[in-house]
């Protein structure tokens, strides 16, 4: 039997839905998709039982794989530097697989945009900072929908900025709310 949710959250970089419903019923519902060995996932976002769009495909980027010890064979080619840069990540095989583009404020970023190779928008990684009057050093990823789905807070450079130290790293946002982290953060 296939669920719909009234809502959905984040925990390890994997979906899980909140509150079941009738798809008819509440304005908007969410299905989760999953094969049968949970390898692969996504979100469906339907308006009154009607389908509207794809919010996550983990084809396209797993969250669940968002871990140093699996990123630290991509690279990272600059396409184009200016005052919003774009660079293209490869995997370890070697295939294009992202696009990032960096909004920056001064000499800070503070806006990354993640899309697909194709050009759809998969997440946005948010960063804050204390500097710019931010409740905290960090970064914030965000699914589309604009759903957290992990908080890491940094030690900065007092001199640069920068992130440095990793100081925590959060994966589960079961309850956590997306309106009280932008609030706060």
């Amino acid at each position: 039997m296939i669920l719909y949710y009234q809502d959905y959250y984040w925990r390890k970089g994997k979906p899980y839905g909140r509150h079941s419903v009738d798809p008819l019923q509440p304005f908007y519902s969410y299905k989760i998709v999953s094969d049968p060995y949970h390898k692969r996932y996504s979100i469906e976002k339907y308006r009154q039982g009607v389908f509207e769009k794809i919010i996550y495909d983990s084809i396209f980027l797993d969250f669940r794989h968002l871990n140093p010890v699996e990123q630290t064979a991509w690279s990272k080619e600059v396409l184009k530097e200016e005052q919003i840069m774009k660079c293209l990540l490869r995997n370890q095989d070697d295939r294009a697989v992202i696009l990032e583009t960096y909004y920056f404020e001064g000499v800070f970023c503070r806006l990354c945009q993640l899309s697909s190779i194709h050009g759809f928008l998969l997440s946005n990684q948010r960063m804050y900072y204390q500097a710019l009057k931010d409740s905290f050093n960090g970064v914030i990823l965000y699914d589309s929908e604009d759903r957290p789905v992990m908080k890491k807070t940094y030690r900065t450079n007092l001199e640069t900025g920068e992130f440095t130290v990793l100081l925590s790293e959060e994966w589960n946002m079961e309850n956590v709310s997306e309106g009280l982290l932008n609030a706060n953060s």
